[in-house]
């Protein structure tokens, strides 16, 4: 079966799923549904009497339901306290979401529902940000870096804590051998000899990443629940300014962490220095950011573009997984082998 006949089984599928879950929020199985997304999850717009909803089919196996409890029990808080975040519909009092497909040969799924966010558009995206030609001016870096900032202070004004079962975006979670999206070195192109020497920096800047975030520590102004994913596409530009998305890899880790997403595929933009100034000066409209921070920043990037490519390892085929391991990862070795020398560097001069 080709990639596109596997994409349309795939995107059929979850339309069926989806049609099976829509009387558990009272809406009629034969609404019209319009696929948005289909990656980790297959997500879709509906309207229903003048009501706009999105409704996801998540992937299967890829979270307990205790665990999409807690991530949806967490954008909820961050709601409540005034955060920019979606609003979702349960299906009872005491029911986040719905299970479906037990009869289907797709298999049960878990289903939730929201409310749709009128928008114009996301930030952008991985590849127009990768190739320079997203235009985002550096004022649009500095609303994003408050609206990351009011995330990460809203966790800790509220005590929302992450249980010890859910994933955590520490350092094996980041770059170990049972890393959350895959080892990172996997890749079969950096086993060839063509690529001995990428392979080489990239073992080392990860031994570099582990004993940085040692040193950083875990304290809760520096660790605690964060998005985890926040790529441009999930930043909606509204009426009322930014909203955050898809909070599907809500988990335990470094606040700095959701800073390094939102800056990595920008790092090659001709006005990537000035946005990220503009991120990182936004962000302490609302946080101070200390020496530390600044100093362990570069080594969360790398471990950032790390668990892209232990993601893309298990995706080989998929055209996101290709960019990464055939466009992005040059660059990558790049950000690894300047760690390295700025590590090696500050150990001469002590």
């Amino acid at each position: 079966m080709s990639n596109n006949d596997e994409l349309a089984t795939e995107t059929s599928a979850a339309e069926d799923l989806a049609r099976e879950a829509l009387p558990a929020f009272e809406l009629p199985a034969d609404t019209s549904l319009t696929l948005l997304k289909h990656r980790e999850n297959s997500v879709f717009a509906l309207n229903h009497l003048g009501d706009h909803y999105v409704l996801r089919v998540h992937r299967q196996g890829y979270h307990t339901d205790e665990e999409l409890d807690r991530e949806l029990e967490f954008v909820r808080s961050l709601e409540r306290l005034g955060v920019p975040v979606p609003r979702f519909i349960p299906v009872t009092k005491t029911q986040n979401f719905v299970h479906v497909g037990h009869a289907h040969p797709a298999g049960v799924h878990q289903v939730d529902l929201q409310a749709y966010i009128a928008n114009d558009g996301n930030f952008g995206d991985e590849h127009s940000a990768f190739h320079g030609t997203a235009n985002h001016t550096p004022d649009d870096f500095h609303h994003l870096g408050e609206l990351i900032a009011q995330v990460h202070q809203a966790t800790i004004d509220s005590g929302f804590a992450v249980n010890d079962s859910h994933p955590r975006w520490n350092g094996e979670g980041l770059v170990g051998e049972d890393a959350l999206w895959g080892a990172p070195l996997r890749v079969a192109e950096l086993h060839s000899a063509d690529n001995a020497d990428a392979l080489s920096t990239l073992a080392s800047a990860i031994e570099v990443i582990r004993t940085s975030l040692d040193e950083y520590g875990h304290s809760p102004h520096r660790y605690g629940p964060i998005h985890a994913d926040l790529t441009p596409e999930n930043v909606l530009r509204t009426e009322a300014g930014l909203v955050l998305i898809d909070f599907d890899d809500f988990a335990s880790g470094w606040h700095l962490f959701d800073l390094a997403t939102a800056l990595y595929f920008f790092l090659r933009h001709p006005r990537g220095k000035e946005y990220q100034e503009a991120l990182l000066t936004g962000y302490q409209q609302h946080r101070r950011l200390e020496p530390a921070d600044f100093a362990v920043f570069p080594a969360l990037l790398v471990a950032r573009g790390l668990t892209y490519l232990g993601w893309a390892a298990d995706r080989r085929g998929e055209p996101a997984a290709e960019f990464h391991v055939h466009e992005v990862l040059p660059h990558l070795v790049e950000l690894a082998s300047s760690l390295i020398t700025a590590q090696k560097n500050a150990g001469a001069t002590t």
